[in-house]
């Protein structure tokens, strides 16, 4: 019967204390305060109160489900309507020891992606998902796709948060308003306390070093396809690209794809980078891939990039190679919360005297214990 009514004063917009008494149920009330907010896109939100439950997507890209699981710890799912088969299908090691810990992980129902016409809007609608929230990356696809139209017409907003772009300041953004959104402004702030922490003082740092120092050349690559497939890379405002930036270096596609592409191996062996960092993770289809995280060692790991110079042309005689150049960092950690943690790696990498004094595994293992329900372990970073 409480729970009855607290819902109805809940629903009418109503707060205040219930107090009981021989001659039956007061309510001694107020109006709820409004939560208003502009997201990533420009959108300003209002909800009449904090937003119990939400439709996500992109779980291994750059989603909010790292963020949502540092605001709500093993409550993580109680705010999921559902779980894109994202994190699953391209970081196996993870699902594993994720729902291991939090075992509801497997129960939430995957409604397909917003990014293409798998996405099941029915089983959307019937979940009572107070709003959608996504990158800001899917806002394309949801348009053409007519997703947009379709929520507005069932009154779900989607609202827009940015962790791709890897600016500060839209990473702040991002943590703020899902910190007003789900009314836990103070975990939130938390969060952007322990980045900005971390990631502040290594701007600062690289900024000096700039005036003194030009950029070193760095070879950014996802060893997903293997030695035998072409090397790929980023540009300087995109993804790894924009954190080899941050970090003080020049990614080696900058100039030469859009964004993200793959590279001609001529290209890069005129090229003859001063770093090479590789982006690794756990993909067991792909035997070639160089392995990083829970199931990583860094033994394993050094055998598998042993391939890469053995078995690509010329390769053993660049410039990172000579000088034992050569870096490893889990895919997984950027375009996200925690990768403060990789901009301290790529910049001790980059500037290996100069940030010498940095732990960016222990600054992740922190995060994790601080902030994560899931255990920590593995091989996150490693030099060649």
């Amino acid at each position: 019967m409480k729970n009855t009514l607290w819902k109805r004063l809940l629903i009418a917009g109503i707060s205040g204390t219930v107090v009981c008494s021989a001659g039956g149920i007061t309510v001694q009330a107020e109006e709820t305060q409004e939560i208003t907010f502009t997201d990533l896109d420009g959108q300003e939100h209002t909800f009449e109160e904090p937003v119990d439950k939400v439709i996500i997507q992109w779980t291994a890209a750059g989603g909010p489900f790292f963020t949502m699981a540092a605001l709500f710890g093993e409550d993580l799912t109680d705010h999921m309507a559902n779980l894109d088969a994202g994190l699953q299908e391209t970081n196996a090691d993870m699902w594993e020891v994720f729902t291991e810990d939090v075992p509801e992980l497997k129960e939430l129902p995957d409604f397909g992606s917003l990014g293409d016409s798998t996405f099941n809007m029915e089983a959307a609608v019937s979940s009572e998902a107070d709003a959608v929230l996504v990158p800001i990356g899917l806002k394309e696809a949801i348009v053409d796709g007519g997703y947009q139209d379709k929520f507005e017409a069932v009154d779900i907003p989607i609202v827009y948060i940015d962790f791709h772009a890897e600016v500060l300041e839209k990473h702040i953004q991002s943590m703020e308003i899902m910190g007003q959104m789900f009314g836990e402004e103070e975990r939130a702030q938390e969060l952007i306390d322990f980045y900005t922490s971390h990631v502040e003082p290594v701007y600062e740092k690289v900024d000096e070093l700039l005036k003194t120092n030009e950029r070193p050349v760095v070879h950014m690559e996802v060893g997903y396809k293997g030695p035998e497939g072409l090397p790929d890379s980023f540009a300087s405002d995109y993804m790894w690209g924009k954190l080899v930036h941050l970090a003080g270096g020049v990614p080696s596609g900058e100039g030469v794809v859009e964004h993200r592409g793959d590279l001609q191996p001529e290209f890069l062996l005129k090229l003859d980078p001063e770093k090479i960092i590789f982006a690794g993770l756990y993909a067991p289809e792909t035997p070639g891939s160089i392995r990083m995280g829970y199931k990583s060692t860094e033994e394993e790991t050094r055998k598998l990039v042993d391939d890469y110079f053995a078995k690509r042309d010329g390769w053993t005689e660049l410039t990172a190679y000579k000088n034992k150049e050569v870096y490893i960092v889990q895919q997984v950690l950027s375009r996200y919360i925690f990768d403060c943690a990789t901009i301290e790696a790529l910049a001790q990498a980059i500037w290996p005297e100069e940030f010498a004094d940095l732990d960016p595994t222990a600054t992740l293992k922190e995060f994790f214990d601080e902030f994560l329900p899931f255990s920590f372990g593995g091989n996150w970073f490693m030099r060649y």
